[in-house]
């Protein structure tokens, strides 16, 4: 150790004066090895500086990397963060048998035996039981299925899991944590396996055993409860099951503050926003979203760093703090774990890129917008929001661009289904797909559901007699029922799209589901107007091109036709730049032939002009004919008459009162006339 001492620590301390803290540590590099030293006191404590005349005490035996290890990264209540009410549940039911089961006696019942903990992947349920363990100061046993299935003697595994009880009762008090449940102990019908079926029975067996004084105290984590035996979860086993979510905007912040703890943070970095923006996050989400910022913030500053030197510039390490745009940066890379198996569309659709349609932005917003951001509205009122709406109309009037627009618009998780995609070849499995994507736009609520060409998946029930067994009819069944048990709490909305109307089932229009129906017309003079200059915002266009006489001119056009217009006298535009600047360049090449100067000259196409659009106009079409819009036009007005039912209806007068008894209102709507046909 002198030798150490004389080659790296001395001359260390001779270069400079150095700042050090009480377990401060740093590494040597000499030859081929690295030399790690750890400062365990200082006087004064905790800092001190050391000049070339301090005294150090270079002594004790060298310490075990994994001891040291597991010190550093023991964990507290103060490190979970989101799930303050399920933690104090798991500290009574865990503190008060292992440090005061006198008060379970003195009242005259058997303490808590097992909790089981259960929510989606990356919540935090393992690090729960480990910081139990180390407050508590409990002996901790973890369980998991490679400890248990590692044998392949028979009687080998059930043996290690006895050893495992017995070891917790000699170190009582004592938690014994089995991580994956499902994996040990899934339910005995569904397992073709013997060994697992022996597990499962000397698992009974054990926590049945459990004595009452005996200080122990099982503890399991799973995020398939569904899957276990359900022997395991009654009274005197798994006696309570605490569901781990996924934690809202409070928890998200407490989380968001823990895993900052020791980030240098910029002065405009906003935390709370973070939080608000970051929904259908949990922990672990949120943990790799701190590393991506970190990273970001080291990538910006790797043109100051020379990695072949073995020290970093002090100043260097000194400029490094998280700022706001690293946040934003990493949230774009970033999305929750609840749709790492779905394709989440990041909408870049705004308002101002669709034309036209007022009524239906607003109807929209309130849709969707109001519910996650005026919640305290609707408690006030007693009433839960509207969750569905249907877009129909022609194609090409902006029905999936709305959609877009309102997930971005309102910072929502955008989940796109294709209808067809959840078809699928085995029997069964068509409803499964629909049943998971339900659950994953819980999982990530707020959320919205974009069913796109919805009469692909819902056809009225009872003409799909000819396909795989009925699937179609299976698939929206159960599309009915998820839409049905919509969770009141969660923020998810479904949007459907479709030009086809007429053979939608019409269970899934009635009020509860898909309630909202917005018919999306063929664009008026106005719109197309507003159309044309949200096309054309980002463009040169000349001064003399008059948008409004384009707009009078195309009467019958969807939003696609005078897209397909602009995108027209662009291309037009595009090509006539080209071809002159492939003419200049000729000249050119003649000029320097020749000995002539070249001139500069001014850029041929700097705008798109009349000529361009009277052109584009010679190629554009209507996709829409007039017997499809009289199609819709009834629809829209079939719908608008069995809805409009009470468009007159008035609550009487004090000078109606007596006549109107019994009625409730106008009589032109109400009255009984006789004439009982629906049709007429």
């Amino acid at each position: 150790y002198s030798n150490l001492f004389e080659v790296y620590l001395k001359a260390y301390f001779l270069e400079a004066y150095r700042p050090i803290y009480k377990d401060d540590s740093f590494i040597f590099h000499g030859g081929m090895r690295a030399v790690e030293l750890k400062v365990v006191e200082t006087d004064p404590s905790p800092y001190c500086l050391v000049a070339p005349d301090t005294v150090i005490h270079f002594e004790g035996d060298a310490v075990k990397r994994e001891e040291e290890e597991e010190a550093s990264s023991a964990v507290g209540y103060d490190d979970i963060g989101g799930c303050r009410k399920q933690l104090a549940q798991i500290k009574e039911m865990v503190e008060l048998p292992l440090r005061h089961p006198s008060l379970f006696k003195a009242i005259g019942v058997k303490p808590p035996r097992g909790i089981l903990l259960f929510g989606p992947p990356g919540t935090g349920k393992t690090l729960i039981a480990r910081a139990v363990a180390n407050e508590t100061g409990a002996f901790f046993f973890l369980i998991n299925a490679l400890t248990i299935f590692l044998f392949f003697l028979a009687g080998e595994s059930e043996s290690n899991l006895r050893k495992a009880f017995e070891e917790a009762d000699k170190h009582a008090p004592a938690i014994i944590f089995i991580d994956e449940l499902d994996a040990i102990a899934p339910k005995r019908e569904k397992t073709h396996g013997e060994v697992e079926r022996r597990i499962i029975s000397q698992l009974l067996t054990l926590m049945d055993g459990l004595k009452q004084n005996s200080h122990i105290i099982v503890m399991a984590a799973t995020n398939r409860p569904n899957s276990i035996d359900a022997a395991l979860r009654r009274f005197g086993r798994f006696d309570r099951e605490i569901d781990i979510g996924i934690p809202d905007a409070t928890g998200r912040l407490e989380i968001l503050r823990i895993h900052t703890k020791n980030m240098k943070l910029a002065d405009d970095v906003d935390l709370e926003q973070i939080a608000v923006e970051t929904d259908g996050h949990v922990g672990a989400d949120l943990a790799s979203l701190c590393s991506e910022t970190a990273l970001q913030q080291i990538r910006e500053k790797m043109d100051l760093i020379d990695l072949e030197d073995n020290q970093i510039d002090a100043e260097v390490l000194n400029s490094l703090a998280v700022t706001m745009e690293n946040l934003r940066y990493a949230m774009r890379k970033s999305s929750p774990r609840a749709l790492c198996e779905t394709v989440v569309e990041v909408s870049n659709v705004t308002w101002e890129d669709i034309g036209g349609l007022e009524n239906v932005k607003r109807e929209l917003q309130e849709l969707v917008q109001y519910p996650v951001e005026h919640p305290d509205k609707f408690l006030k009122f007693g009433m839960q929001p509207s969750r569905g709406v249907l877009f129909y109309g022609p194609p090409g009037c902006g029905k999936t661009l709305l959609a877009k627009a309102i997930a971005n618009e309102c910072q929502a998780n955008f989940i796109s289904v294709k209808g067809l995609e959840l078809l699928t070849m085995w029997f069964g499995e068509s409803e499964v797909n629909v049943r998971d994507i339900f659950d994953k736009a819980r999982a990530a609520a707020p959320c919205v559901l974009f069913f796109d060409e919805l009469d692909s998946i819902a056809k009225s029930r009872g003409g799909n007699v000819g396909d795989a067994g009925g699937a179609a009819d299976r698939v929206i069944n159960q599309i009915l029922t998820e839409m049905n048990g919509m969770g009141a709490k969660k923020n998810v909305f479904i949007i459907g799209a479709t030009n086809r109307p007429d053979i939608i089932d019409p269970a899934i229009l009635r009020p509860g589901r898909l309630d909202q129906l917005i018919y999306i017309p063929l664009p008026d003079e106005k719109s197309r107007e507003a159309i044309f200059k949200s096309n054309l915002r980002k463009s040169p266009v000349a001064g003399d091109v008059d948008l409004t006489y384009i707009a009078k001119v195309t009467h019958g056009f969807s939003g696609a036709d005078l897209t397909e217009v602009c995108q027209q006298a662009c291309k037009l535009a595009i090509r006539q730049c080209i071809e002159a600047e492939i003419k200049r360049e000729r000249e050119r090449a003649t000029n320097q032939q020749q000995g002539a100067m070249d001139m500069d000259e001014d850029d041929p196409v700097p705008e798109i002009t009349r000529a361009h659009f009277e052109e584009a106009m010679k190629f554009a079409r209507r996709s829409v004919t007039d017997n499809d819009i009289r199609k819709y036009e009834m629809f829209a007005q079939t719908l608008q008459q069995i809805r409009g039912f009470g468009n007159n209806f008035r609550f009487p007068t004090a000078a109606q009162g007596t006549a109107a008894q019994g009625t409730g209102g106008d009589q032109t709507s109400f009255q009984d006339d006789g004439d009982d046909d629906l049709y007429s």
